[in-house]
């Protein structure tokens, strides 16, 4: 597939290339239109990430036609109406924002909405990203004319990421084809009217939530935090109080945690690092109960005094009837390699199973129960 988009590209730069079909000109500009849609879909698929609409350089902003699907248009008539007709190829995208003082030329949103227009009735799956190209940190103000293109699309987005500060420009996103959403905020949640939405990801989240969720929030099933203390986990699963998995991949040491005793009874599965504490106190289980948690996946290594802090913390979390408690450490190959022994019996007073990187190493007895 590789080969193929860079015979495209050379083809691109072929100023001399015919453009009118005939028999002596390569077999690829013969393959019947439904095949080379196919083909251009296969392609897209292969693109790192989303396919990204913009290209920067040092001080320039352009048009990215260097790379799919915008390079399939420099190659021939032909080429170009089969792509604006393949709606799929449209469907994702990445949308760069310069930070600072950095006018757009016109003929860039003017592309943004050709490209949104050759998407025509698909779910979009977007990208914004900042792009720094000056020291000044904030977006700058010709984005502005950039983010309504976009936002004036919300009724067909489906999976949107933003990498930053961006709904704040708007109290009222109507969204409903909308299911997945990373956002830097989770009070941005509630700017949606999004009724199918159910996944939330957050990248560094470092204040608790004190305001009451919206019927939006009630919705989110799936919640994804990069980071955040463990006072702000809690606040944020009262923010989406439906949750029934929570994936965490760090947690900052906080002595305070400032959290009073809650329940949670729909939250069925966790995921959450414990090699970042400096001693195995499980703190994201204070205060806590999860009567309905059934896998926890640990993201560390299964020593004892883990493996015994982790067994306390559900048990005073009321979560004795976990199915399984799945550790993922680093070294599990080359320990089944070298028989190390792992004392995982502690566990089984609150768990059915525990496994390691997916493979049960233990399981309740009926002498257990």
């Amino acid at each position: 597939m590789q080969v193929f988009v860079h015979t495209v590209g050379a083809l691109s730069s072929d100023s001399s290339q015919a453009v009118n079909l005939s028999y002596s000109e390569p077999p690829i500009h013969r393959l019947p239109v439904e095949l080379l849609q196919d083909v251009f879909l296969l392609i897209i698929k292969d693109v790192p990430g989303y396919p990204s609409i913009f290209s920067f350089g040092q001080t320039t902003i352009s048009g990215n036609f260097a790379c799919p699907p915008l390079l399939f248009t420099r190659v021939c008539r032909l080429w170009r109406a089969v792509a604006h007709s393949t709606t799929g190829i449209w469907s994702h995208i990445k949308v760069g924002l310069p930070t600072g003082s950095f006018p757009l030329k016109p003929f860039l949103p003017s592309l943004l909405r050709s490209w949104l227009a050759w998407s025509g009735s698909q779910p979009l799956t977007i990208r914004i990203e900042c792009i720094r190209l000056s020291d000044h940190g904030h977006l700058c103000p010709s984005n502005t004319q950039l983010l309504e293109i976009l936002f004036a699309e919300t009724t067909r987005w489906e999976t949107v990421f933003c990498m930053c500060d961006v709904f704040e420009r708007s109290e009222n996103f109507n969204a409903p084809q909308l299911r997945t959403l990373q956002c830097s905020w989770p009070l941005d949640v509630a700017r949606f009217n999004a009724p199918n939405l159910c996944r939330i990801r957050f990248d560094s989240l470092s204040a608790v939530i004190r305001s009451r969720p919206t019927a939006t929030c009630k919705n989110i099933r799936h919640l994804y935090i990069q980071r955040a203390p463990v006072a702000v986990i809690h606040s944020c699963l009262s923010f989406f109080p439906h949750a029934e998995t929570l994936v965490i991949d760090y947690i900052p040491p906080n002595l305070d945690s400032g959290s009073h005793s809650t329940t949670y009874s729909r939250l069925e599965s966790m995921t959450i690092p414990i090699f970042y504490y400096p001693c195995p106190r499980i703190d994201i289980f204070r205060e806590l109960r999860l009567p309905m948690l059934q896998k926890l996946n640990v993201v560390g290594n299964p020593d004892t005094p883990e493996v015994k802090g982790i067994a306390t913390a559900l048990a005073d979390a009321g979560s004795c009837n976990i199915q399984v408690v799945d550790f993922r450490p680093c070294f599990w190959a080359s320990a089944r390699r070298n028989n190390v022994y792992i004392d995982v019996e502690p566990l089984l007073s609150v768990a059915r199973e525990v496994a390691i990187c997916g493979e049960v190493v233990a399981r309740r007895t009926l002498a257990t129960t």
